[in-house]
């Protein structure tokens, strides 16, 4: 979600969505069943399937299963306690090109670990299933940030949202393109290693709550649920839908039998980038389990620029606008790596953060522009295979 002032087009859309927003305030997309209330709102169970997600900001309720599930993973997967690689891939819209051509170089230098847990965010959310099964995917990544294109992702419908609509956008395209990716042979390789003992999450924003949640997407693929495939594809979109750019998804969920719909948008609406909630007390797991690994590592790929940018702002209502939610985006990012820094302390992690350089000055000329991504994935490539590719210091590279 990180493409908000780096073109005419989009701040023209900007102006858009603020002419749209007014016409339309009195008007709505109705839900087919109600919100939860905001006394029951946490207990809301997803239809047919269980513990699959939970809030961003607190602990699974449900740890003691995880911890059994550890336990005998740990037995089939004995690697898991040597080490521990958590690899978190951030939104950033069309710059998520760089974090796929830093995998592929990644995987061409040598060296890319078989993750333990991955995690996605927004355009990360559609990166990380492909690396969490491995390098033989980043065909798959590179085909889908190099090959496609505005019309690929969605149709501009701004109109439609005078009457009610939800969004200026239709994802039809990028529906279409996560339908033909993730397919059920894809889920069941995802189940495969969830069953191992390996973690695949992606967060959405619950716009109802205002809060993160997190989705266990390897829980989904096991669960053998007729619909996993669909819900997968469905949280991958969620977690990318931009609010009133891209429609929101609505899941559907029951409580005390009785069925409601929860508003799910882009998950960097409220974290940019992350590895696992702050109230997971990690050295305590490792105590339970007796398990202590020598080598613990967050990798870290952040798919935008981190340092502010300089850059005089037109006096007009879209710039002015554009301008503001982009440097809100940046600054959450930073706040983000920060948090992320802090739990390495508490929890006895190496950090290795890699992120847009910031002499990489190619501009696209519209959304999703294919030259731009192009370049963008080959600056990730050279890094990857550079020998600077990760740096190791979080608080001295916010600091400067």
């Amino acid at each position: 979600m990180l493409f908000i002032d780096k073109m005419p087009g989009l701040q023209t859309h900007t102006l858009i969505l603020v002419s749209v927003l007014i016409l339309s305030a009195c008007t709505g997309f109705p839900r087919e069943h109600a919100a939860p209330s905001k006394e029951n709102y946490t207990r809301a169970q997803v239809t047919g399937f269980h513990d699959i997600r939970y809030w961003g900001d607190e602990a699974p309720p449900y740890i003691d299963k995880v911890f059994l599930r550890l336990k005998s993973a740990l037995k089939t997967n004995p690697s898991m306690r040597e080490r521990v690689d958590v690899l978190a891939l951030s939104g950033g819209a069309e710059d998520g090109a760089y974090g796929a051509g830093f995998l592929k170089g990644w995987t061409q230098r040598g060296g890319r670990p078989e993750f333990t847990v991955v995690t996605g965010v927004s355009t990360g959310a559609l990166i990380a299933p492909f690396a969490f099964l491995g390098p033989e995917y980043d065909a798959s990544i590179k085909r889908f940030f190099t090959e496609t294109s505005k019309k690929d992702i969605f149709l501009f419908t701004p109109f439609t949202a005078i009457f009610g609509r939800t969004s200026l956008g239709d994802t039809k395209p990028l529906r279409r393109i996560i339908r033909e990716e993730v397919d059920e042979e894809f889920v069941q390789a995802i189940a495969r290693e969830s069953l191992r003992g390996r973690i695949l999450l992606i967060s959405t924003t619950n716009l109802d709550a205002q809060r993160p949640v997190i989705w266990d997407i390897g829980r989904i693929a096991e669960s053998g649920h007729p619909d996993a495939t669909i819900f997968i594809r469905n949280i991958m979109l969620a977690s990318s839908a931009v609010p009133g750019i891209f429609p929101p998804v609505i899941t559907n969920v029951t409580i005390d039998g009785k069925q409601y719909q929860e508003v799910h948008v882009d998950g960097g609406v409220t974290n940019q980038i992350f590895v696992y909630p702050h109230a997971l007390r990690v050295r305590e797991m490792e105590r339970h389990l007796r398990t202590y690994p020598k080598k613990k590592t967050f990798w870290l790929i952040r798919n935008t620029k981190i340092d502010p940018e300089y850059k005089p702002v037109d006096l007009t209502i879209s710039d002015i606008a554009s301008r503001s939610i982009s440097t809100l985006i940046k600054y959450q990012g930073r706040g983000n790596l920060l948090n992320i820094s802090n739990l390495a302390k508490r929890d006895g992690f190496d950090i290795n953060l890699t992120h847009v350089p910031q002499d990489f000055d190619v501009a696209p000329n519209e959304l999703f522009d294919p030259d731009y991504m192009n370049a963008l994935y080959q600056a990730g490539y050279d890094v990857a295979t550079s020998d600077k590719a990760w740096q190791n210091s979080l608080e001295e590279l916010l600091e400067e």
